[in-house]
């Protein structure tokens, strides 16, 4: 989905009386930005979905004690260290300061940088897609051999990636970045 189509998702679910208010100029801006940040919260919401579901998939291959049996110390570490990465990352970006700053508060968030972090969100989509995929791809290889190894590693780094770009998140929303 595009940045265009969340905000259209937002915008057809606004009640008549938003509708009606959204005509009065002081109010229209103060509701295109609220648009803009919910948003932004549904785009969040969709990146924490597919990193749980790709933690799903890596936990269902891993629920048969014979694929456990497969694994030697280093691999359990491996595979615990990935989980809690995973666990970490998502919960970062559920928790994400969201394009929001109160009346009093230093640093506003305007609409362009609300435009910056929906698009740097939707960035973060294609992240989450990519390690549910090597997630999917890790799942059909044979556990604990080399291959396997280097696929755990590239996904960690992965993550580790990922994990950057929640800081480059907010960087954009302090002013300091893009």
């Amino acid at each position: 989905m595009s940045e265009k189509d969340y905000l259209g998702k937002v915008r057809k679910e606004r009640s008549l009386l938003e509708k009606i208010m959204s005509y009065v100029p002081a109010y229209r801006g103060y509701k295109e930005r609220e648009l803009r940040r919910e948003s932004d919260r549904l785009i969040r919401m969709e990146i924490v979905n597919r990193l749980k579901a790709a933690k799903n998939i890596l936990r269902r291959k891993f629920a048969s004690p014979a694929e456990i049996r497969k694994l030697s110390d280093e691999d359990v570490y491996a595979f615990e260290a990935l989980l809690t990465r995973l666990d970490k990352v998502t919960q970062r970006i559920d928790k994400a300061v969201a394009g929001y700053a109160g009346i009093f508060d230093t640093i506003k968030v305007k609409e362009d940088k609300l435009d910056t972090i929906i698009q740097h969100d939707l960035n973060l989509i294609e992240k989450a897609d990519l390690i549910k995929m090597r997630i999917e791809n890790l799942t059909k290889m044979e556990t604990g051999k080399d291959e396997w190894k280097e696929a755990m590693d590239e996904l960690l780094s992965k993550i580790e990636e990922l994990d950057g770009l929640i800081d480059k998140r907010s960087e954009i929303l302090r002013g300091l970045g893009e």
